[in-house]
């Protein structure tokens, strides 16, 4: 079964100075495999964002229904959406979001205290993913003290360190140089092949694209093509 399924899905959004409405998504299906390493492309406008955003139970839509893991989430209330974000889902934003007064550990930690976890075994895990993603030498250090390339390193341990079901990130490199974005692409392609971790990523750079094994192509918020995707060393 995939871990995704979007089903003629709908998103619309009205201007509220003349209520004209305006279609972010247009009768949109589409369906993610658990371990797929997926891209979604287009241009500006496209509804790259909007589609992560409904599978990220950030919002809901218009018409046609999702279903994450199984269980269908259009209709769910706000309550059951927020555990399934803080459980089920990892996020990787453009900005990276990390907070700015936490230590590097304490960002990649935060996740596991919205979860309950103890201070034990939260610190545990943390340094163990810190490791892993050689940021180890940086877990005292703040945001502001760390390169760009160093913050979104730090953002993906923090979106993968709860073990989620899918991680979701959008236009990831657009802030990094074409060697850094390369270098973070393909580091989550090594932990999507060894580990199985579901991603799905928006970009519209053509590079990125080349890393995927699929890309999903919108065009004014409808899908427009599907297919695989010629894989490059880059």
């Amino acid at each position: 079964m995939p871990i995704v399924q979007v089903n003629n899905v709908t998103k619309v959004f009205k201007e509220r100075s003349n209520s004209i409405p305006v279609y972010a998504l247009a009768s949109v299906s589409i369906e993610i495999e658990e371990g797929a390493f997926t891209a979604v492309c287009g241009p500006s406008g496209s509804g790259k964002t909007t589609l992560l955003n409904l599978i990220g139970c950030l919002d809901r839509p218009t018409e046609g229904t999702i279903t994450l893991g199984g269980e269908a989430i259009s209709s769910l209330p706000q309550r059951k959406l927020s555990a399934l974000r803080l459980n089920k889902i990892g996020f990787i934003f453009q900005e990276y979001n990390l907070i700015p007064t936490l230590t590097a550990i304490e960002n990649v930690e935060y996740v596991l205290w919205l979860q309950k976890v103890s201070a034990h075994e939260r610190r545990k895990r943390a340094i163990e993913i810190c490791q892993r993603f050689k940021i180890d030498k940086l877990v005292n250090r703040r945001p502001f003290q760390m390169s760009r390339g160093q913050q979104q390193r730090v953002a993906v341990a923090r979106a993968i360190v709860h073990k989620p079901s899918i991680v979701l990130g959008d236009e990831l490199t657009a802030n990094l140089d074409h060697k850094t974005g390369t270098e973070l692409m393909e580091f989550l392609r090594e932990l999507n092949e060894k580990e199985n971790i579901t991603f799905l990523y928006a970009t519209h750079d053509p590079a990125m694209m080349k890393l995927a094994h699929r890309i999903i192509s919108l065009q004014d918020g409808k899908l427009i093509n599907e297919k695989a995707a010629i894989q490059t060393d880059l």
